[in-house]
């Protein structure tokens, strides 16, 4: 009987498991997961992407609160928030006004994905902070979009194709 079990079980992970050459793709949206982020955690996102943790889809996100940075999983199947962290200064990219910059923006992450992906037509891969030329920019990597990469000025909301960076 034991054998049997054993043997039923393992069917049925294989009839889940995806065929070779099979794209599996995440079931919830980059915006979706940011949104998610955001509201469990009580801060804002300034940085997002998709990636593979041990085997599971899961996105990225980085979020500020009270001023301090926070990292976030998302599972990219179910949409909960698998783990939270604070991140180890020496790994932070970003700091200082660039926090506040996350902080105070006019529009929530995941406002901005969805404004982006509204002027674009096309759907957001990754979107993360950065500085260029004195002010904030998020830029944004699209699939399905004409303009594969914009810039997203984070105060005015202004949309630019990026060209050849």
């Amino acid at each position: 009987m034991k054998i049997r079990t054993a043997l039923i079980g393992a069917a049925a992970a294989l009839l889940a498991m995806p065929a070779v050459g099979q794209v599996v793709r995440p079931r919830v949206t980059l915006a979706q997961a940011v949104a998610t982020a955001e509201s469990q955690l009580g801060a804002r996102a300034y940085d997002a992407e998709f990636d593979m943790d041990l085997g599971d889809m899961v996105y990225e996100i980085s979020l500020v609160k009270d001023g301090k940075p926070v990292e976030a999983l998302v599972d990219a199947t179910t949409g909960r928030l698998v783990r939270q962290s604070r991140p180890l200064k020496a790994r932070l990219p970003i700091v200082g006004d660039h926090l506040k910059a996350a902080q105070t923006a006019p529009r929530t992450l995941s406002q901005t994905i969805a404004m982006v992906e509204e002027a674009t037509k096309g759907k957001v891969a990754e979107i993360g902070l950065e500085r260029r030329g004195g002010r904030h920019y998020y830029e944004v990597e699209l699939v399905g979009a004409e303009d594969r990469e914009v810039l997203v000025d984070v105060r005015t909301g202004a949309i630019t194709p990026l060209i050849g960076d």
